[in-house]
């Protein structure tokens, strides 16, 4: 599989990466040992890297309920620079980021905020979240992994990394994104599956112990008053109405047990127990060519859009997860509850939420301006090549 060698930390990134999936740097910059890449400004030294280790090193045992280290950055579009979920510019480029340039009373504004755990079984995390955003378009997923601890979380990091690689950057047309017409945003996202397909199976075929592994993916393009969603595999995405109605869930599973169920085999009752539940018939990495299920609605104000992994969905259900968003003042709030809360009913898989609520300008409550970005390390890391981060540490001086 052709690769482009990062510069600064030695990262063998994806060819159409602009810029390096672990410290963030462009990959034509000059070679560089321990540096900081020049564009990134200085931010205060107390800042520390959301991502962190979920299991304690002393205990051996995982949290049952998510902290700030498992909430997900917010990525710049433009520049690929990590800053903190509640970001409004970029601390790098200073350009928007969930809210347009230009805002009206009416404009719809999307809050975000995403978090993911181990759970309180497996020892792993094989799923992978992304956030990015830019002039006020979001751009967020989920990758289960599956095949194996290794290469599970192999195959869903390929799958971040490929579509972090086909829109981050000018030179993939994050420009262009708040205006680009529907139909080539949707050609836009099937575009990255297939790369994310490719790089799977060429990965899996190259690497003996990657055989065999596969991941779900669901991507939403939320842009005004709409989201388009991509989608293969058994994680899902929801929207809860912001008038009341009831909560509906937009993407299809493709699994063989909602096959039966939709074929009217076996009931619901029987489907929550089957012993094939978690078998897919579509995943990224089963065969040379896929194509995503593309779904489409319209957003209003007080609309939330939820993505999780069936790590979720297998303790919580979607009543649930509706009860639970339009009790909470918050994204973030809405995500680390119902990861708490599937974490207390067994957390029997890893568990991601993505959370996103529309609201109206004149709606929204105030932002911090002022909110900065994730400092970035350009050294290699010490842990392994699947951590999208280095490990949390305080910034130097």
């Amino acid at each position: 599989m052709d690769t482009q060698r990062c510069p600064t930390c030695g990262y063998d990134n994806l060819s159409r990466a602009i810029f390096c999936f672990r410290c963030g740097a462009p990959l034509d910059a000059p070679s560089a040992q321990g540096a900081v890449h020049p564009r990134r400004r200085p931010v205060e030294q107390k800042v520390r890297i959301i991502y962190a280790d979920q299991v304690n090193s002393a205990s051996g045992q995982t949290r049952s309920s998510p902290s700030l280290s498992d909430s997900v950055p917010l990525t710049c579009l433009r520049c690929g620079t990590r800053n903190t979920p509640s970001a409004v510019h970029c601390v790098t480029c200073e350009g928007a980021l969930t809210q347009p340039e230009t805002v009206s009373a009416d404009t719809l504004i999307p809050f975000v905020g995403a978090v993911s755990v181990i759970g309180r079984v497996r020892t792993n995390n094989e799923d992978r979240v992304g956030l990015w955003a830019r002039n006020g378009v979001i751009l967020a997923m989920i990758a289960d992994g599956m095949g194996g601890a290794v290469a599970g979380e192999e195959a869903s990091r390929l799958a971040l990394e490929a579509v972090q690689a086909d829109f981050v950057g000018e030179a993939r047309g994050s420009e262009e994104l708040a205006t680009l017409p529907d139909t080539e945003v949707t050609e836009k996202m099937r575009a990255a599956f297939r790369r994310a397909n490719r790089a799977v199976m060429l990965r899996a075929a190259e690497h003996a112990q990657f055989q065999g592994m596969g991941t779900t993916l669901t991507l939403a393009f939320v842009r005004g008053g709409q989201v388009m969603v991509a989608h293969i595999g058994d994680s899902r995405a929801y929207l809860v109405p912001g008038n009341g109605a009831r909560i509906n869930q937009i993407t299809d599973d493709h699994s063989f047990v909602e096959a039966l169920l939709a074929a009217g085999h076996i009931t619901p009752e029987q489907a929550s127990t089957h012993p094939m539940r978690n078998v897919l018939y579509r995943a990224l990495g089963q065969v040379e060519e896929t194509e995503a299920d593309l779904y489409v609605r319209a957003l209003s104000a007080g609309d939330w859009l939820i993505l999780c992994s069936d790590g979720l969905t297998r303790h919580v259900h979607a009543p649930e997860i509706e009860q639970c968003v339009r009790t909470s003042d918050s994204p973030a709030e809405a995500a680390q509850r119902l990861v708490a809360l599937a974490n207390e009913r067994g957390g029997e898989d890893n568990i991601s939420v993505v959370a996103i609520l529309m609201e109206r300008a004149s709606d929204s409550p105030s932002v911090d301006d002022t909110a900065i970005g994730l400092y970035q390390v350009s050294a290699p890391p010490t842990d392994d090549d699947t951590a999208e981060l280095p490990s949390a540490g305080e910034a130097p001086s």
